[in-house]
């Protein structure tokens, strides 16, 4: 992508939640694509949301937080902050149990906000339990969501018993197709698994084990991409060659980065914003939320 700006990192302090407008209905894509006509023609503007491991209980918590509320915290922001975001993306572990208490709980957090929600399923997901509260979660196929002169593309790595992901032939096959026949649009690709190193042993240990076969797809499209994914808990903004990766902060606990092991960062629940034009220019800032 051309045009590359360094996040922006904004720490906030979120008052009490304010009333917010009834979620507008969403109805189910077809098996490959969905068109929306929220946006401007020549830019996009959205917020990246990850991780958010809700629990079954609304006063559940883990690493002693109780993540339902985090979740709430950080949605009120956007909300306030950003009205006129075209959608709210989440890539994956939106249950931490994959249960469908903890969907219901999910649920009940983002319908009472008028803005359209996207996701893809994460290692600690069930997949169709998922797509049941946001029905273009992707299982079997890749999700393409028409944005005019932009699609979204939402890629399950999901793997059964498994931390780490994979993205099946299929998947991959229609990835490949799509952007053959895309050329003419600039393409978000969306999955939990990071399809690059994040430079920690551990968690490059579990991320997406068939990188190389994704990479390659995107090879021979480079200016026309942004990849956006979640698992690592923390802020990654990478760009090789012409290609642009971005992760953002967990809304719950943190990853401290460049480790060997798993360690815990203090850093707040958190979010990213980001406005994309047809030109290949990427502002975005994370937001930090206590």
């Amino acid at each position: 992508m051309a045009g590359r700006n360094p996040g922006e990192h904004v720490m906030i302090r979120t008052a009490d939640r304010e009333q917010c407008p009834t979620l507008s209905s969403r109805e189910s894509s077809s098996p490959i694509s969905s068109k929306s006509n929220r946006h401007p023609q020549d830019v996009l503007r959205f917020i990246h949301i990850t991780d958010t491991h809700i629990l079954d209980g609304a006063e559940d918590t883990f690493h002693q937080i109780n993540t339902k509320r985090s979740l709430q915290a950080v949605l009120d922001h956007c909300a306030t902050r950003y009205p006129d975001a075209d959608f709210w993306l989440f890539t994956g572990d939106i249950s931490q149990t994959g249960a469908k208490q903890s969907y219901a709980l999910f649920e009940s957090a983002i319908r009472d906000y008028e803005v359209p929600v996207y996701c893809v399923p994460g290692n600690h997901d069930t997949p169709h339990l998922l797509q049941q509260v946001v029905p273009e979660c992707p299982v079997d196929s890749i999700r393409v969501i028409e944005l005019g002169k932009f699609s979204l593309v939402l890629i399950s790595t999901w793997i059964a018993d498994g931390h780490h992901g994979k993205i099946s032939q299929r998947c991959l096959a229609q990835l490949r197709e799509h952007l053959k026949n895309r050329k003419d649009q600039l393409n978000v690709l969306v999955l939990h698994h990071p399809p690059v190193p994040v430079n920690s042993k551990w968690l490059d240990e579990i991320g997406l084990q068939n990188k190389t076969d994704f990479l390659q797809i995107l090879d021979n499209h480079p200016a026309d991409l942004l990849v956006l994914f979640g698992h690592v808990h923390q802020n990654v903004d990478q760009q090789i060659n012409q290609l642009r990766f971005l992760s953002t902060p967990s809304t719950c606990h943190q990853f401290k980065p460049n480790t060997p092991v798993h360690l815990t960062d203090p850093l707040p629940p958190a979010y990213r914003f980001v406005e994309l034009n047809t030109r290949g220019h990427i502002d975005t800032k994370i937001h930090y939320v206590q």
